[in-house]
């Protein structure tokens, strides 16, 4: 059996009790105004609370992209656990920056890798959606001449994966922001599916392309939190204005009828296999 616990975000714990992997670890939940004004850091208290509440050995930190609200705790939990990270150039640069070199796997595209006996992480290409305006927010490269703390507007975006995950001969995957490479998904199938919500009707191959390739059992629609309000266990977030999650989960339902749809909590878990 199979635990995920939805952190926020796009932030996901992926464990079978005796392994887990991280994927996104963002909990520190700025507020808007230092969000839109002011340099952010990391909230120790959260990320302490955090990585006590990982199980068995943390094998992988995995970054899909390296905006706050993805990439923003990631060197203080990554010290703090003995877990090798795993993401882009812009991952790497963020973590030299912060003190941690050498600690950061740069992946290339399609890039396997087998974390233990039972759990292997395979990074495949993806696209940011343009959830802004019609635009990517925050693209471009984070270079190691910058210096922290950063502005929101600093966490560029970097290079964008979507994670698959096998853990216990369940496949899992993680679409961090509402696009997608369908061209470099052919092939592929999975058992679980999370998908970003904000962003999707901007992109039509998300819902439709995606989920007819990767054919997906159990589809998680998540990320539609607005992830500068506090979260509770098991309470419904405040969602991103404008994200039609209904119209989200309709469109799902009407791709993949078959198809089991659940709605995550925040900090609840998951049960799978």
């Amino acid at each position: 059996m199979i635990e995920i616990t939805w952190t926020g975000a796009a932030g996901l714990i992926i464990s079978n009790g005796e392994h887990t992997v991280c994927i996104d670890p963002f909990v520190t939940r700025p507020g808007k105004m230092d969000v839109l004004f002011k340099k952010l850091h990391p909230d120790e208290t959260a990320i302490e609370n955090y990585t006590k509440g990982l199980k068995g050995n943390v094998h992988a930190i995995v970054v899909g992209h390296t905006h706050f609200d993805h990439a923003l705790d990631v060197p203080v939990i990554a010290s703090r656990l003995a877990g090798r990270v795993f993401g882009s150039t812009s991952l790497e640069s963020l973590m030299e920056i912060s003190g941690l070199p050498g600690r950061t796997r740069v992946c290339k595209y399609h890039e396997h890798f087998n974390l233990a006996d039972t759990i292997s992480l395979t990074m495949f290409p993806s696209i940011h959606g343009r959830v802004f305006l019609g635009r990517v927010p925050y693209e471009g490269e984070i270079s190691q001449d910058m210096h922290l703390p950063f502005k929101a507007r600093d966490y560029r975006l970097g290079d964008v994966y979507m994670p698959r995950i096998e853990i216990g001969g369940i496949s899992i995957m993680h679409a961090g922001s509402a696009g997608c490479s369908v061209k470099d998904l052919a092939g592929q199938k999975c058992n679980v599916l999370f998908m970003c919500v904000p962003g999707w009707k901007r992109c039509p191959d998300y819902t439709s392309a995606l989920l007819e390739t990767l054919q997906p059992g159990i589809i998680v629609p998540f990320h539609y939190d607005d992830f500068t309000t506090p979260l509770s266990p098991g309470i419904k977030p405040h969602k991103i204005p404008f994200s039609d999650m209904k119209g989200f989960i309709k469109q799902i339902a009407y791709v993949m009828p078959r198809a089991e749809i659940r709605i995550p909590l925040p900090l609840s878990p998951m049960l799978f296999g």
